[in-house]
């Protein structure tokens, strides 16, 4: 089916989205968001289902760029979210480096957290100038929903103005994905949402090319499969069906596109991608670690 203009919104129970003035995110920031990310407090860290999975194919690798253990580094993490890496990190470098998690939504940040990790409403488009030169390492990962082509130049301007000379930036994106007939009319659908807000769904494509012509070297990037059938592909199916469901208010504010026209038949075509993942071998799910130095 092809995708129609949007139409009249379609009735149905909306999740609760953040109100960062001028953000396009199509993802939630609700009780079910937590939920999905697998955040558990109890008084402890609790490890996330999202981050675990990207852990796992990258061989239990979290920090790519070539920095010491111990050294004392400022590091930001852009897009923090749960604080899922951040926290992970302030485990990986020295207690006496200093993290600070920014995103554009506080209700995901972690209420409990070591003394050298920080939080604050900010958005990676709009740092403030007093941060110019003052980090040593910028981690960003999924903003794939979050932001527009323009503002990913932005972005990346961003992060090269607030890194010290020789500092490292590390970009993780998912890419494309595949497994059969439902799931093409899936990305149809979330193609149609992205172009109607203006995000770019395959952003991972141009990345690279970006951070080159944002002045960065020693550009690399390394590109891993997340498999999505079967037992192997259980937590990432279940995370990135989360991710899709996710995005229901959007589609039907926007009247369905012309593929869905009730909240029933976007849950049906939803719980027909899972079964599809499930149960189609090859099923997967690109991701992306593009990494790059701000010059001595």
């Amino acid at each position: 089916m092809s995708a129609a203009m949007p139409e009249a919104p379609i009735k149905h129970n909306a999740r609760n989205y953040q109100s960062y003035p001028g953000s396009n995110y199509v993802l939630p920031a609700d009780e079910k968001e937590v939920e999905r990310l697998g955040i558990r407090y109890s008084g402890i860290y609790a490890l996330r289902l999202q981050h675990e999975v990207l852990k796992k194919i990258c061989e239990g690798r979290t920090v790519f760029p070539p920095l010491s253990k111990g050294h004392a580094y400022f590091i930001l993490d852009s897009g923090v979210g749960s604080a899922s890496w951040l926290l992970e990190a302030a485990e990986h470098f020295s207690p006496s480096a200093i993290l600070h998690g920014i995103d554009i939504e506080r209700r995901l940040f972690p209420p409990e957290h070591p003394s050298n990790v920080s939080f604050s409403l900010n958005s990676i488009t709009s740092l403030p100038l007093q941060w110019t030169g003052k980090f040593d390492f910028v981690h960003q990962r999924l903003l794939i929903a979050a932001l527009r082509k323009d503002e990913w130049v932005t972005a990346i301007s961003s992060m090269h103005r607030i890194l010290r000379p020789g500092g490292w930036i590390q970009l993780g994106e998912v890419g494309s994905w595949h497994a059969g007939p439902v799931t093409k009319k899936q990305i149809q659908l979330i193609q149609t949402l992205f172009e109607s807000r203006q995000l770019v769904l395959d952003v991972s494509k141009d990345l690279r090319k970006l951070v080159e012509q944002g002045n960065f070297t020693n550009v690399t990037v390394e590109s891993r499969l997340i498999p999505l059938s079967g037992t192997i592909g259980r937590d990432a199916r279940i995370n990135w069906i989360g991710v899709t469901r996710g995005m229901k208010t959007p589609v039907l504010r926007s009247g369905g596109f012309g593929f869905v026209s009730s909240e029933e038949e976007f849950d049906a075509l939803i719980d027909d991608v899972e079964k599809e993942w499930e149960s189609t071998d090859g099923a997967a799910i690109e991701y992306h670690v593009i990494c790059a130095q701000k010059p001595e």
